[in-house]
């Protein structure tokens, strides 16, 4: 196979009554990929991309979606003009998804009438909080193209033959998956993932000195880290932290200046731990590694 991928910027001018947010724009940008397979090909292939899908899902915590395999509709009166008038070509191309998708023993449903113009398509199925169903995501067959760009490979005999088309892009558009991440994780993202993975906050000005330099050690191993300079009291500090989500509240006073150590508050709970600051990095720089979902350990 031959596979080509971008982080591309595309457009597409939805009806002002389609545009909502993040999840339908006009400009997006996408994780699009191109792979060239020949007949043989397409189910290992095909295979394989449904699994980059899973593992991408598997790494945000994302369990709420089905798959839905959009296939042609020969009886649709507007068939001319949704889809290319080749039904061998589609029976065929539908036959290879459908023989994949029964390969890899993930559940989905089928639906006719829902196929892109140039082939069969499986597409991920996600539900917003307001119920609305939206797709995430999608992985699709292409016969037509290589027929319209007079593609062509030297198969095993000399002769010239088209090759297949898979688009994939396991992301779908970068705005809609954010838009969908938001509402996930409830802007409540886990460590690894959030914009401002630590915020430093010391009971005093007489501290800030010890609370840079570990602001300072956590931005030198590429931790988003921010320091909290308001002067507002301690209390409406860690609620303005909890108020932003932020993960990991870091709490520095004498005590934790003397011995070395920092009082961590996670978001989400009340309680809080003092600890060493070289075993709340260590953690900390694991849990960011390990793209560590749960809360069940101290970050």
């Amino acid at each position: 196979p031959l596979r080509y991928a971008e982080y591309g910027h595309v457009y597409r001018y939805e009806d002002s009554g389609s545009v909502s947010g993040l999840l339908r724009v006009r400009g997006m940008c996408m994780n699009d990929a191109h792979i060239y397979c020949t007949e043989e090909q397409i189910q290992e292939e095909f295979l394989a991309v449904m699994r980059m899908h899973q593992e991408l899902y598997a790494t945000m915590g994302i369990k709420n979606y089905y798959m839905r395999f959009s296939t042609w509709d020969p009886e649709d009166p507007k068939g001319r003009e949704k889809y290319v008038d080749n039904p061998g070509a589609w029976e065929r191309s539908q036959n290879l998804v459908r023989a994949a998708m029964d390969a890899s023993g993930l559940p989905y449903r089928e639906v006719k009438g829902e196929a892109a113009f140039y082939g069969p398509k499986i597409d991920f199925q996600f539900k917003t909080v307001t119920g609305r169903e939206e797709t995430a995501s999608t992985n699709q067959l292409d016969f037509a193209v290589p027929e319209r760009m007079d593609l062509s490979y030297v198969g095993p005999d000399g002769t010239a033959v088209r090759p297949y088309i898979i688009h994939r892009a396991p992301a779908g558009t970068h705005e809609r998956f954010i838009a969908f991440l938001i509402e996930h994780f409830g802007g409540a993202f886990p460590t690894w993932l959030a914009p401002v993975q630590v915020r430093v906050i010391t009971v005093g000005e007489t501290f800030d000195a010890y609370g840079k330099r570990l602001l300072a050690d956590l931005r030198a191993h590429l931790v988003r880290a921010e320091f909290d300079a308001n002067n507002d009291t301690m209390g409406k500090k860690i609620r303005n932290g909890a108020k932003a989500k932020i993960p990991v509240l870091l709490i520095l006073g004498e005590k934790e200046e003397s011995a070395g150590t920092v009082t961590v508050r996670r978001y989400g709970k009340e309680e809080q731990l003092t600890i060493p600051y070289e075993e709340f990095r260590a953690t900390l720089l694991d849990d960011i590694r390990t793209r560590k979902l749960d809360a069940a350990r101290m970050l």
